[in-house]
Order: C-alpha cells, then structure tokens, then sequence
C-alpha cells in the first residue's frame, strides 16, 4: 500500500541531501516480521482474513509501543490506532466506500462478495464510517484511505527523512528548531 510513498520519501531525503548511513536499531523487530507475515497469509486464506489482520495489528502495536521514543513511531501508532478500533469494531476489516472504490482500476467482486481478506463494503450498520476508506487519493497506485492511513503515510515519510538522516521533527519546527529529536 505505501510503496509509492516510502519510494518518495526516499527521493525527498535525496534530494535534501539525505544519505543512509545507519540504521537506527528499533526493538522487537520480530513482531513486526510477525505482523507482516499474518497480513500476507490473510491474503491467501481469506476466510480467516479478519483474524489474521486483527492479529497483525496486535504484533505491529506491540512493535509501535517497544519503539515509541521515536516522534515518528508515535505518528504510526496515531494512524494504527485509528485504524484498528475501525477494522475491529467491523469484523476484523476495513470498510470502503463504493462509490469512491469504484474510481480505483481493480475489480470490486471480492469486495462485493464479501470474499476480500481485507476490506468490506462500507454501509449504513458500519461503525465509525468516519474513519473507514472514505477518500480517494489519485496517485501513481491510486487508492481509497482512511485517516488513519494519513497519519501512516505521514509517519512513514518522516521514519524514511530520519532513516535518510535528514530528521523532521514537527515537535521542533512547531518551536521553531530545524532539528529532530529522539523525544
């Protein structure tokens, strides 16, 4: 979902000069193996798809809260959390809403027929419809998000500006420093 955001923020840092030197060392790395492997398998078995994402979300939280010194983390678990309390508040998946959905150059069906392993349609018994897949982002993979997915799109380019070595931190340019922090 965020390739082509990761792949910008990566010819952003570029561009300002960014370069990588180390790798920051984040805590409980498995984890977030974990979760991006229960989110793969939701994908090839789509009857269990709800629960492998619900799960998924459990081991990205714990890999959010061993990291969450990093101003960027904590704008991921803003958007995680946004998300998860949608996802788990409607059966274990996102709801989206059709008439944006329909914009997107993918078939629809399984989505229709309650087969996708992540999504299903947004209606009038959706809780907090709000912050379900509501708006549509035309880009170079065009897609619907939530706002939840803002906050992870935007933590994400500031983890890649940090991983780059060329930290923003919206904490200090709120006091008027051009420098990120750990805190």
């Amino acid at each position: 979902m965020l390739l082509d955001v990761i792949l910008l923020s990566f010819l952003i840092a570029l561009l300002r000069g960014g370069k990588l030197k180390e790798i920051p060392t984040f805590k409980g790395l498995m984890m977030l193996v974990a979760s991006i492997a229960l989110q793969i398998l939701s994908a090839f078995v789509p009857a269990y798809g709800g629960i492998f994402v619900s799960a998924a979300y459990l081991f990205i939280l714990g890999f959010f809260l061993m990291n969450r010194e990093f101003e960027d983390i904590r704008i991921l678990m803003v958007g995680w959390f946004l998300n998860a309390i949608v996802i788990w508040t409607n059966g274990g998946r996102m709801p989206i809403d059709l008439e944006q959905a329909k914009k997107l150059p993918y078939d629809l069906t399984p989505v229709l027929n309650g087969t996708d392993f992540k999504h299903t349609v947004l209606t009038e018994q959706t809780v907090l419809p709000f912050l379900s897949d509501i708006i549509y982002m035309p880009s170079i993979i065009p897609r619907v998000i939530s706002i939840g997915d803002i906050f992870i799109m935007l933590g994400a380019f500031l983890l890649v500006q940090r991983l780059m070595n060329k930290p923003i931190s919206l904490l200090q340019l709120r006091e008027g420093k051009s420098y990120a922090t750990k805190s």
